[in-house]
């Protein structure tokens, strides 16, 4: 879902910011070649330590793992809940939680649906998303 809002905030916000020196400019399609390589580096490693957080929370050692068990998931694991939760948005029961991450998973595919049909439009004729809500 982010990727379709950033689709429109990108365009809509191009050279008006100070994020990036205002120097990100045309379709959003185009943006992320712009951007300075040194994010993608520091962007990288955040998530590298996202996910290896995610497997010590989540998996079980390897060397306590049994041979015929490779990546074994702790008992106390539900997957996708790695106990961040600062709002407090995270159902109480595990049924309830799971009812979320089903909706969550809709909600998503809808959201590449969105971004997909974005990239195909700039794709096919070279114009940005707000271009064509403005002609």
């Amino acid at each position: 879902m982010l990727a379709a809002v950033g689709f429109l905030v990108g365009e809509a916000v191009e050279s008006k910011t100070v994020l990036f020196n205002g120097e990100i400019s045309g379709p959003a399609i185009g943006q992320l070649a712009q951007v300075n390589p040194l994010l993608w580096v520091f962007l990288g490693a955040g998530i590298a330590k996202a996910e290896t957080m995610r497997a010590e929370i989540g998996w079980v050692e390897p060397e306590n793992v049994p041979f015929d068990k490779p990546g074994q998931l702790r008992d106390s694991y539900i997957p996708g809940d790695i106990g961040f939760d600062p709002l407090g948005l995270k159902p109480e029961s595990e049924e309830d939680f799971i009812a979320m991450q089903n909706k969550e998973l809709q909600n998503g595919r809808l959201g590449m649906l969105a971004a997909a049909g974005f990239l195909a439009q700039e794709l096919v004729d070279g114009k940005g998303i707000i271009e064509h809500f403005s002609s």
